[in-house]
């Protein structure tokens, strides 16, 4: 009996003394201390309320296009659903744009055609990389080699071939143009692809980009690929 009484009383102790030294453990454990200075959280408080005052406009710009639809008589619904829709187009591309930018001209290194290297076309993964500095600032536009690049747009390697959206980019020399939504954007870019190090990594691949300075009016084409309507249905009346 004195035997069952102790081997009961150990097990409880040993299931009290586990739970002590879990709850010991927990109070003990420090957690994860933010380590950034005060430049980095202010730099990304500055982000935060950036993308809050975009959100902002958009939805006012929202509101002002209800306001009209609503306030306009039957007869001038329709040219303003017609207003609406054109900036959609534009937005998203379909439509020519002109605007402050800048053209890049990419083309084989003077090394390699000196030593009489074979001239590839730029690799799917050089450009994606080069779209997504320039996409670092909001509200630029692309056009590469001719050929719109829109939020609808993809980069692949074809038999060899660099295309966009499914049509092939020449190889070197081609050009491409940017236009950004003021001046002072178009500024800031153009220094900012002096400084970064995509010009290095395209060197690397036998390629220099030539970076005209800013002008007031640099025009797009308008993306002639079309897209695919999933979601929307006409309404028809009965």
């Amino acid at each position: 009996m004195k035997r069952k009484t102790h081997w009961k009383f150990t097990l409880i102790l040993g299931i009290v003394g586990f739970v002590l030294a879990l709850q010991y453990n927990s109070m003990n454990t420090a957690s994860p201390r933010d380590t950034r200075d005060l430049w980095a959280i202010r730099k990304e408080l500055s982000s935060e309320k950036k993308i809050h005052s975009e959100l902002l406009e958009e939805i006012r710009g929202i509101d002002q296009t209800l306001v009209a639809y609503n306030a306009s008589p039957e007869a001038n619904a329709a040219s303003v659903l017609q207003d609406t829709l054109d900036k959609l187009y534009k937005q998203a591309g379909f439509m020519p744009t002109t605007g402050p930018g800048f053209v890049i001209e990419v083309a084989p290194s003077p090394e390699s055609i000196a030593f009489g290297y074979e001239i590839k076309p730029v690799s799917s993964e050089l450009l994606a990389w080069f779209i997504n500095v320039v996409n670092q600032q909001q509200g630029n536009e692309l056009e590469i080699d001719g050929k719109r690049f829109t939020t609808l747009s993809w980069i692949r390697d074809i038999n060899g071939n660099l295309t966009v959206s499914g049509e092939v980019v020449s190889t070197p020399p081609f050009n491409i143009k940017v236009v950004s939504p003021s001046k002072e954007a178009s500024e800031k870019l153009y220094n900012q692809l002096l400084t970064t190090a995509i010009q290095d990594e395209f060197y690397l691949d036998d390629f220099v980009l030539t970076i005209s300075e800013p002008e007031e009016r640099i025009t797009l084409q308008g993306w002639t690929g079309g897209f695919e309507n999933r979601f929307l249905k006409e309404q028809t009346k009965e």
